[in-house]
């Protein structure tokens, strides 16, 4: 089965239990098409471990993550891959988003709720992840994100 039929690999979790521990790694190209079936696997596992609920809002900063790698970082290049790594406990939820793009300086992201910006139909999914994930931290080059999320 090719890469594209079934984009993704995950490891066998941890038996679960007080130090129970999954590790996924998934790696899709960048098709938008392919991340709803990631959103749904990350979805089913952290209900499992009780990080969240089925209408969390974690699910949208995921999907504004993965989206954004997609579509900024990797520009809708299917040929380019992103990487999609969830560590999950009952304590927290780890996601790292990775695209082969060439990053970005958030810096030099403007400000979505400036006037000069506020109607535009794009450009708050920074701003969106930030208030959601109880942590964010981009790499330097900017081609990678990791979010943190604890129980609800």
């Amino acid at each position: 089965m090719s890469q594209t039929e079934h984009p993704f690999t995950f490891s066998a979790p941890i038996p679960e239990g007080p130090f129970s521990h999954e590790h996924i790694e998934f790696t899709i190209p960048s098709v938008i098409d392919h991340m709803h079936g990631v959103l749904n696997y990350l979805i089913e596992r952290t209900t499992a471990l009780g990080l969240a609920n089925a209408s969390s809002n974690l699910f949208v900063a995921l999907d504004e993550a993965i989206a954004n790698a997609i579509k900024h970082g990797n520009k809708n290049d299917p040929t380019k891959q992103v990487s999609i790594v969830a560590e999950l406990t009952p304590s927290e939820a780890i996601f790292t988003i990775t695209d082969e793009g060439d990053g970005f300086d958030l810096k030099k992201l403007p400000d979505p709720t400036d006037p000069d910006y506020i109607m535009r139909p794009c450009g708050r999914g920074v701003m969106l992840i930030y208030h959601l994930m109880d942590e964010v931290r981009y790499n330097t080059r900017g081609n990678q994100v990791i979010m943190v999320k604890r129980p609800e």
